[in-house]
């Protein structure tokens, strides 16, 4: 399971009045980014541990507003989507994690995902 990192989703986000169901968003394919903030549990939990402070400092150094790819940091490859903490993680969605993207901007990570996939048991 180290090569997994789980994000839990609430179950509707609201954006201008539209109500969205997230995992349905991920399912279908019309969502294929996660966004979290790039705090230091969400780099710990996907950039490669041999990362030091510094080192982390630098990749996030400021550079304008350019998206910085951090995909060659990357410890894990693969993500579960869940609403909630249901028992055993299931439902989920599965998708391999293609790109991570540090927003300087918006102080945000993008995590690029395809190849969705639904377990159900």
């Amino acid at each position: 399971m180290e090569d997994i990192t789980i994000f839990n989703l609430k179950k509707h986000w609201h954006i201008d009045g539209t109500k969205l169901d997230l995992y349905e968003e991920i399912k279908t394919g019309r969502k294929t980014s996660e966004w979290r903030n790039a705090s230091p549990y969400w780099l710990r939990k996907l950039l490669t541990n041999r990362l030091t402070k510094e080192g982390l400092k630098y990749v996030l150094q400021v550079r304008g507003h350019t998206p910085q790819e951090l995909t060659t940091l990357l410890k894990v490859h693969r993500a579960w989507f869940v609403i909630g903490y249901p028992k055993g993680n299931v439902p989920r969605l599965e998708a391999d994690i293609t790109a991570l993207i540090y927003h300087q901007g918006s102080g945000q990570l993008e995590i690029k995902i395809t190849n969705v996939k639904e377990v159900l048991t």
